[in-house]
């Protein structure tokens, strides 16, 4: 909602300033006073609306797979585990051991696809690891995004929910060895 009264807003907001723009041309000296004060309370006031909007409500995995049409299309931001490998790009409740090779971890619980992964600053401080074969990448996240949920997303189309993120934080965390 806040996404959408930010973009309406924006909208209006630079229909109206071209208007005062127009009449400021052809203004008086108060009228462009005038103009400018409202220019100023406009930014003041719509700077902050759009900031909102970009965060996004935090939610836990329990409360997004609950209500996970109510959530469809807007920004969330949740915390938990980013695992990139081979054809796999997601952000997960846990991580486990696989049982496959001495310390290789893979995502566990609950996962939801993230498109386009990580920012590469990001990517390049997760763990990694190689002992499966194609290099694997982890850590904990804090993820931002906009969730889509009802499609057929990631590799395959086999995740039917998505985050397209707008900010990755890592957060401290050491996997158990």
């Amino acid at each position: 909602m806040f996404a959408k009264l930010a973009v309406g807003s924006v909208f209006t907001a630079y229909r109206f300033i071209h208007s005062i723009f127009v009449a400021f041309k052809r203004g008086s000296k108060m009228n462009k006073i005038l103009v400018m004060i409202i220019g100023v309370s406009l930014i003041v006031f719509l700077v902050p609306v759009g900031c909102v909007s970009s965060k996004g409500q935090t939610v836990s995995f329990d409360d997004l797979f609950a209500n996970s049409g109510k959530y469809d299309g807007r920004y969330i931001s949740i915390e938990g585990f980013y695992f990139s490998g081979f054809e796999v790009q997601v952000i997960a409740e846990s991580l486990d051991y696989s049982g496959y090779a001495e310390g290789h971890l893979t995502p566990k619980g609950r996962v939801i696809w993230v498109e386009r992964g990580t920012p590469l600053e990001v990517y390049d401080q997760l763990y990694q690891q190689t002992m499966m074969g194609p290099e694997e990448r982890y850590g904990k996240v804090i993820l931002k995004g906009k969730f889509e949920y009802g499609g057929e997303y990631g590799h395959g189309g086999g995740y039917d929910s998505q985050i397209v993120p707008s900010q990755v934080e890592l957060l401290p965390w050491s996997p158990l060895r």
